[in-house]
């Protein structure tokens, strides 16, 4: 039963997690009784990791945009539209994943979530 669903409402609560990025995925790796369930727990920990990985980025960006002249900030505008739109259509897949009872991975993210800690 390796990466898989513990409970009848382990992957909707799953989903849930990435419902509003690392506020939900706080509130459901704390709250009873979900607390206790590997499977959410391991939603909830990659759901914090991928909404900072996000935010991060979008500083980043921003700072080009802001220091970067005229069409070259553009430029970089433009990209950050395309990425975060990436970011959207995969954060849709991610709770998609996590409600058909699939543990995927985000390959660097998850195991620096799973040594954080949590």
């Amino acid at each position: 039963m390796d990466g898989e669903a513990t409970g009848p409402q382990s992957k909707p609560i799953a989903a849930l997690t990435y419902l509003l990025g690392f506020v939900t995925g706080i509130i459901f790796l704390y709250l009873e009784p979900y607390d206790k369930d590997e499977f959410v727990r391991f939603h909830a920990r990659q759901s914090i990791v991928y909404s900072i990985a996000c935010f991060v980025i979008n500083i980043i960006l921003s700072v080009f945009v802001a220091v970067l002249p005229g069409a070259l900030g553009g430029l970089i505008r433009f990209l950050q539209s395309v990425i975060n739109l990436g970011f959207a259509i995969f954060w849709v897949y991610l709770m998609y994943k996590a409600y058909k009872g699939e543990r995927y991975r985000i390959p660097e993210l998850a195991d620096w979530a799973d040594s954080m800690g949590f």
